[in-house]
């Protein structure tokens, strides 16, 4: 239904991964080895506020007792200008009170894509198309080991280590035209090598404790990231007449060093309290995010500041309770509060500035369900989430894209709030109806402003937007013997208003 951002669980626990470190992560496990996978479209008030996509949480199947095995997948994709390839090996002890497996695999090759944009002033239209080569280079390893110690006491730890080394090269051609494009007065040629490398650390250290004969359980983790890149720019343009000459005085270099570091330490304790027909889930988590960015320019013909270091510190504690009830054999409904307060410090080494913000928010969820019979259900339920802004986008030092196009943070940069509602329906589990609405304040995104006299794009994040969408989702799942087909219809509404003189005040 539009929303994009989603996380992954397995077995509970978050991956903490994104883009293809979180599809070459996925790739290991086979598909034996899931016994299920849970699509939390609502997540209750155990789970972050942050997001609003949803959870995906994969359930692995039971490790087969005394079992010693595992399993290598590969492929390779041949293409007639871009190809790669990826593979990997899987393994799972179960022996006594001892399970433990690793996992490892790689990515090599190349992939890429063309992009075109327009840009549209007073008196000229730009039009530019780049070509960029992606290669892939990445390798992942994962272990884990848990022990039961008896009495319903189980330990347990997990390290994920991640290597990537990619490289970019983007080439650019820009074409400047009058304004009825009738002719060209001159084309800019850029080109954008980009070197990166990668290397992160997740430890995870896990007690699971149950008792009683209902499945009370104690769930305490304690969670360590490190992740450490470190990017090299090198940025050549210049603009040439329609001839072919370069027009004096165009060039714009630069060489830019990215040094990221990024340290995060989580702790989140949990009690799973089921009665007869009942359920009281509670607890509490803490994260402590530290990251430091230093950029350097060298070799260049920019006249601006050329050096910065910006960290950004971020802290969240949370409580929450989650309570449900089954009202005899047709209703059942369950409510949720979470509250997180959040402390953000950031320091700009280029600007002189340190900023600091707190803030303390209530997220509450409810659910409703109606169950008539066997073949019908009737579900609601409300939710409220958070987006908080990443610390690239609460920086204000200004980078450069290439000569007509500047990046700027916001320091005071605010977080987004999203409400949520949804009705559905389902018939004999097949037949689906939902209809949704959806209410967003503060939403942050980048205001883009065109400098008529120098041309100059610019970029600057800021909080302008309020956001509304409703709709409905239809969907049927038909079965007949070997053959199964699932069809979906959405129909949505959506409309955005802006308080950004730059921008329409509403789009719908």
């Amino acid at each position: 239904i539009g929303k994009g951002g989603i996380k992954i669980y397995i077995n509970d626990r978050e991956t903490k991964l994104s883009g293809e470190e979180l599809i070459n992560f996925l790739r290991s496990y086979s598909a034996s080895q899931i016994s299920k996978v849970e699509v939390i479209t609502t997540p209750p008030a155990r789970y972050d506020a942050e997001g609003n996509a949803g959870i995906l949480n994969i359930r692995l199947k039971e490790r087969v007792k005394d079992h010693i095995g595992g399993n290598a997948f590969g492929s390779y994709l041949y293409g007639e200008k871009y190809n790669y390839g990826y593979g990997g090996l899987s393994l799972q002890f179960n022996r006594q009170r001892v399970t433990a497996y690793l996992n490892g695999s790689g990515a090599y090759g190349k992939t890429g894509y063309v992009e075109r944009n327009g840009r549209f002033y007073t008196d000229q239209t730009w039009r530019s198309r780049s070509e960029s080569d992606y290669s892939l280079s990445s390798f992942y390893v994962d272990g884990g080991i848990d022990i039961d110690m008896g009495r319903q006491w189980n330990i347990g730890t997990q390290l994920t280590y991640i290597n990537s080394a990619p490289n970019n090269v983007t080439d650019n051609r820009t074409e400047v035209h009058d304004i009825q494009e009738l002719r060209t007065d001159s084309f800019m040629l850029g080109r954008d090598d980009k070197d990166y490398s990668q290397n992160r650390v997740n430890v995870n250290f896990h007690v699971d404790k149950s008792w009683g004969d209902k499945g009370h359980k104690m769930i305490w983790d304690v969670d360590y990231l490190k992740d450490k890149s470190n990017t090299f720019f090198d940025f050549d343009s210049e603009s040439h007449l329609p001839t072919g000459e370069i027009i004096p005085g165009s060039e714009f270099n630069y060489d830019k060093n990215q040094r990221r570091t990024v340290d995060v330490i989580s702790s989140a304790l949990d009690f799973i309290l089921p009665g007869d027909s009942y359920s009281f889930t509670t607890g509490a988590k803490a994260s402590f995010t530290d990251t430091r960015n230093r950029l350097n320019y060298d070799n260049s013909n920019v006249s601006f500041t050329q050096n910065d270091f910006f960290r950004y510190k971020e802290q969240i504690y949370a409580l929450y309770a989650d309570y449900s009830h089954n009202f005899g054999s047709h209703f059942s409904m369950k409510a949720g509060l979470r509250l997180e307060h959040t402390r953000t410090t950031g320091i700009s080494e280029s600007q002189q500035t340190t900023d600091k913000h707190d803030y303390t928010r209530l997220f509450p969820t409810f659910y409703l369900m109606y169950k008539p019979n066997e073949d019908n259900v009737l579900n609601m339920n409300i939710s409220s989430r958070i987006s908080r802004p990443a610390q690239n986008m609460v920086n204000p030092f200004l980078t450069y894209e290439n000569k007509y196009s500047e990046h700027r943070g916001k320091e005071d940069l605010k977080p987004s709030y999203r409400y949520n509602a949804e009705l559905s329906y389902t018939l004999k589990n097949n037949l689906n109806f939902s209809i949704f609405y959806s209410y967003a304040t503060d939403v942050f995104s980048q205001r883009l402003m065109l400098n008529e006299e120098t041309h100059v794009l610019s970029s600057l994040w800021d909080n302008y937007m309020k956001n509304r969408s409703f709709g409905i989702t239809n969907s049927y799942t038909f079965r007949l013997g070997w053959l199964q087909t699932f069809a979906q219809h959405t129909l949505k509404y959506n409309r955005t208003t802006s308080s950004a003189p730059e921008t329409h005040p509403k789009n719908s």
